[in-house]
């Protein structure tokens, strides 16, 4: 009994082994793998390992591709895997991850990818057989020298880079100049055109007004009776020159908005001035028609400048007139109230 069951398990073995050995010649007949298969050009390197595991081939490819951006090279590489089963020297392969199916011949001096095994591959690529330290060298040697292009690349663009800002930068300075020059010419003529003429004139006429009630009070206050009536009169003349005096001093909070409005524009243009000669010192060297610049440059600082002396003239002119004129209006009310009281005092209204 136990011999015959050894001759079973003996029997089942033998069979494992003739059908081990049928799809191992099925698998790979005659064919001997090589270490690698191998391909190369100035924009890829294609490395592939085969291997055989009982029915199926596994295939490894490990792409390298060469990309530019910004004319700057760098090497991307990726990596598929695939499994399959080969038949008269055909793979019917399939990738793992994606499920991507592809056909290729396979022998001991090459690999021929019948379709593309990547995207944007070509539908046929042939790869010799190969060592992985031949692989390893030559992509080594490609990497290195795409480095090297690489930092050789980048220095060439920030260089341009670096001129370019340059360029803009210069350009800014140009124009800026050209703003300025605009703009204090600008700012000049608004000083021109704040006066305090209208403002002065009001003020003397209501000191001349106000002398015009003064007048007719003490000519009321001179008579030889006056009656309760005319003293009332007297009274309302005092209440006008009142309104006068107000009306002066709401006047005064228009000219100190116009004051405010100058100093602030010749602050402003006093910046521009000095931003203007500075930036231009900057790059009169290298402006092409720096003559013609520098003349309209140097125009409008002149007449900024100019602006500047008048307007503080007209201030200093207006502070002195406006204490004369209030303090003349001031007098007239003050002596307005004088009369009015002795009067009231005299007549005991």
């Amino acid at each position: 009994m136990q011999g015959k069951n050894k001759r079973l398990l003996l029997g089942i073995a033998l069979l494992v082994v003739i059908v081990l050995g049928f799809w191992g010649y099925r698998l790979l007949g005659p064919v001997a793998l090589a270490e690698g298969y191998m391909y190369e050009d100035n924009s890829r390197m294609v490395y592939a390992k085969a291997t055989a595991e009982n029915d199926q081939v596994n295939v490894e490819v490990t792409l390298s591709k060469l990309l530019v951006e910004d004319t700057i090279p760098r090497l991307q590489t990726e990596t598929s895997a695939w499994t399959g089963t080969m038949e008269n020297n055909t793979l019917t392969l399939q990738e793992k991850k994606t499920g991507q199916k592809l056909q290729a011949k396979l022998s001991a001096d090459g690999l021929l990818f019948q379709g593309p095994f990547a995207q944007g591959e070509p539908t046929e690529t042939m790869l010799t057989a190969s060592d992985k330290q031949t692989y390893d060298d030559k992509l080594a040697a490609w990497t290195k020298s795409v480095e090297q292009e690489a930092t050789q690349k980048k220095k060439e663009l920030e260089e341009q880079q670096a001129k370019e800002a340059a360029r803009v930068a210069f350009a800014k300075k140009v124009e800026q100049t050209g703003r300025l020059t605009a703009d204090m010419l600008e700012s000049a003529q608004y000083l021109q055109e704040i006066q305090f003429t209208e403002e002065l004139q009001f003020s003397k006429d209501q000191v001349v007004e106000l002398q015009g009630l003064l007048d007719e009070l003490t000519t009321y206050a001179k008579q030889p009776g006056l009656s309760k009536m005319e003293y009332d009169v007297m009274s309302g003349t005092l209440g006008s020159m009142k309104v006068l005096v107000d009306g002066m001093n709401a006047m005064e909070n228009t000219i100190a908005q116009k004051k405010k409005r100058i100093q602030d524009i010749i602050a402003v243009l006093e910046t521009d001035m000095k931003d203007a000669q500075t930036v231009w010192e900057e790059i009169k060297a290298s402006v092409t028609d720096a003559e013609k610049r520098e003349k309209a440059l140097t125009e409008a600082v002149k007449t900024g400048s100019d602006a500047i002396a008048q307007a503080n003239e007209r201030l200093g002119t207006l502070e002195k007139e406006l204490a004369s004129v209030k303090a003349s209006a001031n007098r007239l009310y003050q002596q307005a109230v004088a009369v009015l009281e002795q009067t009231r005092v005299k007549y005991g209204y």
